[in-house]
């Protein structure tokens, strides 16, 4: 069962437990019972859901059992209503439920309202009409009888397990007035509770005081707060209301037991709890009074009982009632039972590892990990717990080390300190929580011969020892939270560290996710080790190593110790060495450590697929990644894939950037790649053609969606052309080859490499269509010389004249007008020859706007018109438009402004009727330019601003900064110096995001606008 951890007993581990205490073997069991050696070892591996009655009986005689133990065997089986799975529903505190250990998700907020409500009367039926006045505020719609059994259905689904039998059909039943939970006391913390309560009392009545508090204790350590917390509706509810009243009764019994024996220490936290919730409550205070004398607290007893008095007065007018008069008096008279044993400080086992001296940095982390346990351990009765992830070698045990020893310092948590590393990612299996606990217990002074042999007894008494006390629990390298939960105390008084490489789901959990140094710290950490001399004497050479080891701590740490051992060696010599090495992981080591090693143990843990995934990433291009390229890469869905990554992230070997993109660690990308490159050269290439092709066929189709009049083929081959993006719109295939324009760069050369010269120029000439709107200059000219290298490769002429128009746009953008009008001329010859007449005027039109900026206007206007008589030809709108604007601005270019006006007045009515917003932005910007040369500047104002607004939606930085630069212009000459210096510095802004060669242009301006101000 998942439920209370050592407050509840299975069958399965109860029948253990009998049949080890009579020192009998399974088949010394079964044939004095009576039955088969498997029945019995289904039953003790709780494969049995109902075990029938008499089986059990026959075990309990051959065992030797008790009345009692007989009819606890009998009636855990009969309380097991639905049989089959473990579920276990929990209402005191916020409401949850598990399902074979495992967190259900109830659904939306109105069927966890309706779970509430089920669960507050469980086993009876809630009438129709009190759920639907709960779940729709006494309103509800005239759908809401059908919506509610709907709700019921997907409750029942969510709740059940994935291959329910029969019976699983019982757990949310239909009545003739409503609905009805039907659960067993292991399945709902509310029944445990009552039956708990219900053995309490009548181990009371039967003189066992012992047992009494010990069932007390387990009823009241059900409890996790108010109930239903996560419910706010609920908490006026009638039956929400009386289970607080369940509780303080309980409580109060508890407490009175507990009193007689003299133990009122362990009374105290569940009084402080109720009377914190009740603050009016004179019995429950009046006990509390009583609690806290017996333990030796006098004057924190007669301080309750002064501030409930003055409470009473000021919110009541009343006096104390006799129950609180009579503590007071007793707490005066020191009439109090006292301890049995008196208290004696518990010798402290300080078991955590000694902190490093060479410990820097991470203040931010230590800081945020202090105030969480400050703040919980204020606000709250939950145990803190710290979980610190990460990848290998990031600094988890390190950083939760100091921080237990900067509490201890403080003076916190010093009754207890214990430690144990789980083994999470060691060469050994995992630690065996069991194991793990037998130390614990042995450690808090617990003899071994009174160390119970059970998991959850063994939990029940080491949350027991750590009762009260203020105790630091450190656990190490946890590998699954199954691992962790065991090892959990219970109160606000403790402090759980739980450091992993994989995310754990453990409720309750502060999850600190631990990134690399920052470039700081990870100096600090080399002047720490190194010594600042050697660093500060080589600044540059320091840096570089840093980066080299990408910042990881156990990185940095071990070449700062090689170079410690090594007064010789230069930072510049080992940057360059880390640089040039084929294995850079074998450089980073120090004697026996290795971070390759650290590496190892993370791999070593993943699935088998997931491995392959993993070594596969080293032959990703780019910095980052998205599920479907990877998917692409290894040759499955993107569906099936993102499932993989997202394990790999959970593991930390992956990171997630933002969104659906991922990235590898630089060392952990080397890592990859290193493992990948023992794989057979064939599967390699397999593997890496399927993403370059898949990426072809994607960045194509994006250009078509940019640029649908200006048609790029698809690639010949279909390999790579499945789960392509959907783009629905053109800023969808913007915002694309925007995220991946980076990938797209790094996979040209890669593509080269492998023998894909037709994904290469393809890449090369869709990355176009990027630039076009971005002008990112810093790497458009490179990409189109290594498409036109593709397309030659090849000896794809098609691709040879794209090629070439691409890079003779990019010569021309950088200025470069000479080189641009050649490539242009051996472009238009090859078109001509392959008799393509559509990018025949493309190229044309490119080449008459060289020539126009060469101030050679007879030439580029007869290009012009050749262009357009090929647009009309083909019917090409789009295209014609555009060579109606290029030859407005060659008019203007000439100062014939008259013609020019005509032409951007066509382009703009031609714009229209096509619906081109970018054609009629271009014609826009050009007639409101040639209006402010004609000295027309208000008359320009207009067109000019609304061509920027065109240009901003359509996210095209390069057009709307040369556009706010001629609004500048026609600023100034209105005499708003102000409007045009914001327009330029709007311009230069945006100029500089492209790294743009006009920026210089405009800051000059924005210059002598300053200085003439």
């Amino acid at each position: 069962m998942t439920g209370p951890a050592g407050s509840l007993r299975r069958i399965d581990k109860l029948i253990q437990e009998f049949r080890r205490r009579a020192g009998m073997t399974q088949q010394q069991a079964a044939e004095l019972a009576g039955v088969s050696l498997a029945g019995l070892r289904d039953l003790e591996q709780g494969r049995v859901a109902k075990p029938r009655v008499a089986t059990l009986r026959r075990l309990a005689t051959a065992l030797a059992l008790s009345a009692d133990e007989t009819d606890e065997l009998i009636g855990l089986s009969l309380n097991t209503q639905i049989p089959g799975y473990d579920l276990w529903v929990q209402v005191l505190g916020p409401l949850s439920a598990q399902v074979a250990g495992a967190a259900v998700d109830p659904g939306s907020a109105r069927r966890r309202m309706l779970l509430g409500l089920l669960a507050l009367a469980p086993n009876e039926p809630v009438a129709r009409d009190s759920l639907l006045e709960w779940l729709w505020d006494s309103e509800p719609p005239e759908t809401a009888v059908a919506l509610l059994q709907t709700d019921v259905s997907r409750l029942r689904r969510r709740l059940l397990p994935r291959k329910p039998d029969a019976s699983a059909n019982r757990l949310v039943i239909a009545t003739q007035s409503g609905y009805q939970l039907t659960l067993g006391d292991q399945q709902l913390d509310l029944l445990a509770f009552r039956k708990l309560a219900s053995a309490a009392a009548e181990s009371r009545k039967q003189g066992d005081l012992v047992g009494a508090c010990e069932q007390f204790k387990q009823a009241v350590n059900l409890w996790r707060g108010e109930p239903l917390t996560n419910l706010p509706a609920l908490r006026v509810h009638p039956a929400t209301v009386a289970l607080g009243r369940e509780r303080q009764a309980l409580v109060l019994d508890y407490a009175s037991t507990a009193g007689e024996l003299g133990r009122h220490s362990e009374v105290l936290p569940f009084l402080r709890d109720v009377a914190e919730s009740d603050p009016l409550h004179e019995n429950i205070h009046a006990a509390l009074m009583i609690a806290l004398a017996g333990s030796g607290q006098q004057a924190a007893a007669l301080s309750v009982f002064t501030d409930l008095r003055n409470r009473l007065a000021t919110e009541l007018g009343a006096d104390p009632g006799h129950e609180l008069a009579q503590a007071h008096q007793r707490v005066l008279r020191h009439d109090l039972t006292r301890s049995e044993q008196p208290a004696t400080a518990t010798r402290a086992h300080r078991q955590l590892p000694r902190d490093i001296a060479d410990f820097t940095g991470r203040e931010t982390e230590l800081s945020v990990l202090q105030a969480r346990a400050a703040r919980n351990a204020e606000h709250h009765t939950a145990t803190t717990i710290a979980n610190i992830v990460g990848m290998a070698g990031v600094g988890k045990t390190r950083l939760a080390v100091r921080l237990a020893h900067q509490l201890l310092a403080a003076g916190k948590y010093g009754d207890q300190q214990l430690y144990v590393d789980l083994h999470g990612h060691a060469p050994q299996p995992p630690a065996d929580p069991n194991t793990v606990l037998a130390s614990f217990l042995h450690l808090l002074d617990v003899p071994g011969d009174q160390i119970p042999q059970d998991l959850d007894s063994r939990a029940a008494l080491y949350r027991d020892r750590l009762h009260g006390k203020n105790a630091l629990v450190l656990l190490d390298n946890a590998a699954t939270a199954e691992q962790v939960l065991p090892l959990l105390p219970a109160g606000a008084t403790h402090l759980v560290l739980v450091t992993s490489r994989r995310t754990l789901a453990l409720d309750g959990t502060h999850t600190l996710p631990l990134d690399v140094l920052s470039p700081t710290d990870a100096k600090a950490l080399l002047v720490q080790i190194v010594g600042p001399q050697r660093v500060n004497a080589e600044p540059t050479g320091a840096r570089d190593v840093v980066e080299l080891c990408g910042r990881l701590p156990l990185a940095v740490a071990l070449v700062a110790h090689r170079l410690q051992a090594r007064p010789a060696w230069r930072f510049e010599d080992l940057a360059l060495r880390l640089h040039e090495a084929s294995d850079r992981m074998s450089e980073l080591a120090a004697g026996t450590r290795r971070v390759r090693a650290a590496f190892d143990l993370s791999y070593q843990a993943l699935t088998t697929e997931a491995q392959t995934v993993f070594r596969l990433l080293g032959l990703h291009p780019g910095e980052d990644f998205t599920a479907a390229s990877t998917a692409a890469l290894a040759g499955h869905t993107p569906t099936h894939t993102r499932r993989v990554l997202d394990h790999l992230v959970d593991e930390h070997l992956v990171m997630v950037t933002n969104g659906d993109r991922y990235r590898l660690h630089d060392l952990l990308k080397d890592y990859a790649r290193d493992l990948i490159s023992a794989e057979d050269i064939g599967y390699r290439r397999k593997a890496l053609r399927r993403l370059l092709r898949w990426f072809s066929h994607s960045a194509v189709a994006a250009r078509a969606r940019l640029l649908p009049d200006d048609p790029l083929l698809l690639p010949a081959w279909s390999e790579g052309a499945e789960h392509l993006p959907i783009f629905a719109n053109e800023d969808a295939a913007f915002r694309w080859l925007e995220a991946e324009s980076a990938t797209l760069v790094s996979a040209l050369p890669a593509a080269l490499e492998h023998g894909l010269p037709g994904a290469a120029w393809r890449l090369s000439v869709a990355l176009q269509a990027h630039f076009r709107f971005t002008s990112d200059r810093s790497v458009w000219l490179d990409v189109a010389k290594t498409g036109l290298a593709a397309a030659r490769a090849a000896e794809n002429k098609q691709g040879e004249g794209w090629t070439l128009n691409d890079l003779g746009v990019a010569y021309a953008e950088t200025g470069d007008m000479d080189r641009a009008a050649e490539l242009f001329a051996e472009s238009i010859a090859i078109r001509t020859e392959l008799g393509e007449l559509q990018t025949l005027g493309r190229v044309l039109g490119n080449s008459a706007i060289v020539h126009a900026f060469k101030d050679e206007f007879a030439t580029a206007i007869s290009e012009f018109e050749r262009a357009r008589e090929i647009a009309r030809d083909v019917g090409d709108v789009f295209f014609e438009i555009g060579v109606v604007n290029n030859l407005g601005e060659t008019y203007q270019r000439a100062g014939r402004y008259d013609e020019a006006i005509a032409q951007f007045r066509e382009g703009i009515a031609m714009s229209d009727k096509a619906g081109h917003t970018r054609n009629r932005a271009l014609s826009l910007h050009g007639l409101g330019s040639a209006l402010a040369r004609l000295g027309h500047h208000s008359e320009a104002m207009e067109p000019l601003r609304e061509a920027i607004d065109i240009h901003h939606r359509a996210k095209s930085r390069a057009d709307e900064a040369e556009t706010l630069q001629t609004l500048g212009n026609v600023l100034r000459e209105l005499g708003d110096e102000a409007g045009a210096i914001g327009c330029w510095e709007q311009a230069l802004t945006l100029l500089e995001q492209i790294a743009h060669s006009r920026a210089a242009e405009v800051r000059k301006l924005l210059d002598n606008a300053v200085l003439s101000a």
